[in-house]
């Protein structure tokens, strides 16, 4: 997954950086459909932080932006959002007509009792 930082102002801090990377880990461990993914950062008028990513998913271009004084806040509504948008993909893909009905595995205590 190639994963591109931009901080528009300033530049970016190892800390940031390593808390947007473990956020698109995470999201592309949980989907398993982003290919890469491009975020900006932003002050604007003053405190305001502006984030704003585009994933590019596999078949999709997602895109979100979001505001808020404290920057890390702003990323955690900008995850929050991404992530909606991927699991609604992932639904759709999973939920298509004519694909099979997804095979749920059995627990490990069932199998253990049947034994």
């Amino acid at each position: 997954m190639n994963i591109n930082i931009t901080n528009r102002n300033d530049k970016v801090s190892p800390a940031l950086r390593e808390k947007i990377e473990a956020w698109l880990e995470e999201s592309q461990r949980r989907y398993n459909v982003i290919t890469s993914a491009q975020v900006t950062i932003e002050k604007s008028n003053g405190k305001e932080e502006v984030v704003e990513a585009t994933v590019h998913a596999t078949g999709k271009d997602l895109f979100a932006k979001a505001t808020d004084e404290n920057l890390f806040a702003a990323l955690d509504s900008l995850a929050h959002k991404i992530d909606k948008q991927l699991a609604k993909i992932r639904d759709i893909q999973t939920n298509k007509k004519g694909a099979g009905v997804p095979v749920m595995a059995e627990p490990e205590e069932e199998i253990a009792e049947k034994e």
